[in-house]
């Protein structure tokens, strides 16, 4: 390669074409990071000229050419493989100020020098764009020729901000256009405009310099452009992947402006290149989507760091054709840019797309994306319930999501080695570990009774189980509402219920009594939705006119058998009411939904066995591959309030997903409770017997 160091009048004094591929991204630069900076930098060189200081030459980065064949009689080209921001940032500048200096009038010479630098003159060219010295990639050129030709006028309010939705190019001309009027505007008051205008374009012709490297035939441009990056802008991966694909096409001798246009255009939108939420980073859509493709397509995890890698490896391996994977990207795109859409049918995939994205479950999407692609919505719907209960149930009963990464992926590389949706259910039934157990409907009641899930899963995930609730308790006897407006989550039993709510008896039995209470306040057997109006309006009255004015302005399903009487035992019956209702809309693994008792919620069963008692954790009936002392000990706790004393014998005889009732040794609780090393949970000092107390 050769490198050397020219000015803007060696760069684009000789006529020339630069020539971006269409395959590179479009133009990104941005005023705070990039065009104020360089201005600022012109008017220091021209304030250095005009005070008769020394000026010297300022150095504005690399730029790297590679060879272009043309056809005889056609102009000179080269390819631009890196810097072409940093070249139309500069034909955008030179315009500018190329116009503005028409349009005031100065001397002839300093419009003539300019045009010498943003447009070619050559009368016996064949090309069709042989004037531009820059020729930007497709998604610019409409408005990069608008800017070159000089065809933007003024608004009439000078002073109006820049339209957001108009043209990056375009916002960039008129930030330098206005900054030269600015800038002309001070020089008209000392009677100097001449004196300045030669002197900004003798410093933009002749002090701002880059390093030219010029490829050689032998040289590789794939490589050097990996491992190139814009000033201030960093190349994402997937402007890797897309030099990558179509430097490939051009190895084939492909019809590379067909393809771009035919197909990779369709991934040019400005909603890929939005920002999404990826876990607790954003990154461009178009950049999520490829790495869930390279998921699906590899049955692997993929990085973020190494997604361009990846891809590279994807490429070289694959059998596939260049075209035929190109179209196939395209497509497995459209198909998660339905699955992603912010509104989906009223069909149930579409609600358990909605609940993806409120429960931020992204990790299924390459088994989705699979099963989209590969099945029509009747053949996977079975498939998509599966996937629905199991992540509901577990979020319910609040197991860990540390490990869908890997479990997913290996339920992928089933589903494409089986090629049967039903794979989904027989895969999810076998696993026995607390990061992949599918919970039972006894599990989802011993929650709905125990867990404070109002302060356990956040306002989205509890409004998604209550409305799904609603919905399952639709009899098909009464009209079905559609409510367009946003419900909120109401307790029953309010949360300040002290004034209105006065616990029977009175002495020291009262403090059992309000635990009791205060365990069954923010269990789903208390929660309800209601309008923001009526809720306001209800929100801590006594039960008699709070039920009244539920049963008259409230025509959900949720509130239609409220009793006449509102207690714990009320509260225990609804949670069983609702939990039935649970496992009709997220089916039990085993396939048995109980039967629907929409008329009203039972009563508690007489002789049933509580697996949880009220304020203590839910019973998860997990395989017992694990068992963890701390763990047992912390859900033992769970839902009583910071303060509670339980002895070791209290904690050994409460079930817990880690071990059941009486089964762990009283000596592993105290061995665990004299280490101090169970968060949250300290031993009592010179307790007898020895006792622990919950400190958050």
């Amino acid at each position: 390669m050769d490198a050397k160091s020219m000015t803007l009048r060696d760069l684009f004094g000789p006529d020339r074409r630069l020539v971006v591929p269409v395959f590179q991204r479009p133009y990104v630069w941005t005023e705070e990071r990039n065009w104020r900076p360089l201005w600022e930098d012109v008017t220091v060189l021209v304030h250095q000229r005009l005070a008769d200081e020394e000026v010297h030459p300022h150095f504005l980065g690399a730029v790297v050419l590679d060879q272009l064949l043309t056809l005889t009689g056609s102009m000179p080209a080269r390819q631009v493989i890196d810097g072409q921001q940093r070249l139309t940032t500069l034909q955008i500048l030179l315009a500018a100020v190329r116009d503005v200096a028409r349009e005031l009038d100065v001397q002839d010479r300093y419009v003539r020098a300019l045009v010498k630098l943003t447009a070619n003159d050559d009368d016996m060219t064949d090309d069709l764009h042989a004037a531009y010295k820059v020729w930007p990639t497709n998604i610019d050129r409409d408005s990069f020729r608008m800017v070159m030709d000089g065809r933007l006028r003024p608004p009439v309010d000078v002073a109006a901000p820049v339209a957001p939705s108009t043209s990056v190019i375009v916002r960039a001309y008129w930030f330098f256009r206005n900054r030269t009027v600015e800038w002309a505007q001070g020089l008209n008051y000392e009677n100097r405009l001449d004196e300045g205008f030669d002197a900004l374009v003798r410093v933009l012709r002749d002090k701002f310099e880059l390093v030219v490297i010029d490829l050689k035939p032998e040289d590789n441009a794939q490589v050097i452009f990996e491992a190139l990056n814009d000033r201030g802008t960093p190349l994402q991966a997937s402007d890797l992947v897309k030099n990558l694909v179509f430097q490939k096409a051009e190895e084939q001798e492909l019809p590379v402006e067909e393809l771009y246009s035919d197909l990779w255009a369709q991934l040019e939108t400005p909603d890929w290149r939005r920002e999404v939420r990826q876990g607790r980073l954003k990154r461009p859509r178009l950049d999520v989507f490829l790495m869930q493709y390279l998921m699906g397509e590899l049955a692997e995890e993929v990085l973020a760091p190494e997604l361009f890698l990846t891809f590279r490896r994807y490429v070289n391996g694959t059998d596939m054709g260049l075209v035929a994977l190109m179209r196939r990207l395209v497509e497995r795109a459209e198909a998660y840019r339905r699955l992603t859409a912010e509104e989906q049918p009223a069909t149930p995939e579409g609600r358990f797309l909605r609940t993806v994205g409120v429960l931020d479950a992204n990790t299924v999407m390459p088994v989705l994306l699979w099963l989209v692609t590969h099945f029509d919505e009747d053949d996977r719907a079975g498939a998509v319930a599966t996937l629905d209960s199991y992540l509901v149930r577990r979020t319910v009963c609040r197991l860990t999501t540390k490990n869908y990464n890997r479990l997913f992926l290996e339920l992928l590389k089933e589903l494409k080695a089986k090629e049967d949706p039903a794979v989904v259910a027989d895969f999810l039934l076998r696993q026995d570990t607390d990061s992949g157990f599918w919970p039972r409907d006894r599990d989802i009641r011993d929650v709905f009774r125990s867990q404070p899930l109002y302060k356990q899963l956040t306002r989205a995930r509890l409004r998604l189980v209550l409305t799904e609730l609603e919905d399952s308790l639709y009899s098909g006897k009464s009209e079905r509402l559609v409510h367009k407006g946003e419900l909120t989550i109401e307790h029953l039993l309010p949360q300040a219920w002290e004034d209105h709510w006065p616990l029977s008896g009175d002495g020291g039995g009262n403090v059992e009594a309000h635990e009791r209470r205060q365990s069954l306040l923010h269990t789903v057997g208390n929660l309800t939705l209601l309008t923001g109006r009526l809720n306001t309006s209800v929100s801590n009255g006594p039960w008699e006119r709070k039920r009244s004015d539920i049963l008259v302005h409230s025509a959900l399903s949720l509130n239609r058998s409220l009793p006449t009487q509102w207690d714990e035992e009320a509260i225990l019956a609804r949670a069983d009411h609702l939990s039935e209702a649970f496992s009709r809309r997220w089916q039990s693994p085993d396939g048995n939904a109980p039967a629907s008792s929409v008329a009203g919620f039972p009563t508690p069963r007489s002789g049933t066995r509580e697996t949880a008692p009220v304020g203590g954790p839910a019973t998860v009936q997990m395989p017992r591959s694990r068992r963890d002392v701390a763990r047992h000990m912390q859900e033992a706790f769970a839902g009583l309030p910071v303060g509670t004393v339980l002895a070791v014998s209290q904690m050994v005889a409460i079930p817990t997903s880690q071990y059941e009732a009486g089964e762990i040794s009283p000596g592993a609780v105290a061995a665990r409770l004299r280490a101090d090393n169970v968060p949250g949970i300290r031993a009592v000092p010179g307790s007898s017997p020895l006792s622990a107390r919950k400190i958050s």
